[in-house]
């Protein structure tokens, strides 16, 4: 039996388990052609009742390897962006500060810069933004609030509270 080393480019063909293990039905052009096969996650972390879940869309550009080169045990051990794919965010040279995890709708962004860092969880439009200097929670239709230092403000001026 041939044996395969190293990772290997595959596509998401179905990513519903129906052990609900986080498997992935995979494609494996250079290794199966056309055909699927299940593949058991990587993660980064795991034990019992606790782990880290992140499955990625159907379509989806991963990593695949095989346990000892057996093609008969693939593992999906990440994703990447092709050059036709964006990352959901770009790159800039504060990239080791921010932290972001986006999903079709909603986005989660940690951000470690120093004096302007913070937590921000998005949700189509609306937003909850924590920083050093305050809270504010938009609803995406121009309300919002404000939390400062020993003030809360309501749709600007509208209303505050000292």
């Amino acid at each position: 039996m041939a044996q395969f080393f190293g990772k290997y480019a595959g596509i998401v063909d179905q990513n519903i388990d129906p052990y609900g293990k986080g498997r992935l039905l995979v494609k494996v052009p250079n290794v199966f052609g056309d055909n699927t096969v299940w593949a058991t996650p990587c993660v980064p972390y795991a034990g019992p009742n606790v782990g880290f879940f992140a499955m990625p869309p159907k379509g989806a550009d991963i990593w695949v390897e095989f346990e000892a080169g057996d093609p008969n045990h693939p593992i999906w051990s990440g994703c990447y962006w092709k050059n036709d794919n964006s990352a959901p965010v770009s790159v800039s040279p504060l990239a080791d500060k921010k932290k972001v995890i986006k999903t079709d709708n909603c986005t989660l962004t940690l951000d470690d810069t120093l004096g302007n860092g913070g937590v921000i969880i998005e949700y189509g439009n609306l937003k909850i933004e924590i920083k050093q200097l305050g809270i504010e929670i938009t609803n995406g239709l121009g309300a919002t609030i404000k939390l400062s230092k020993n003030t809360v403000s309501i749709n600007g001026t509208a209303l505050e509270v000292m």
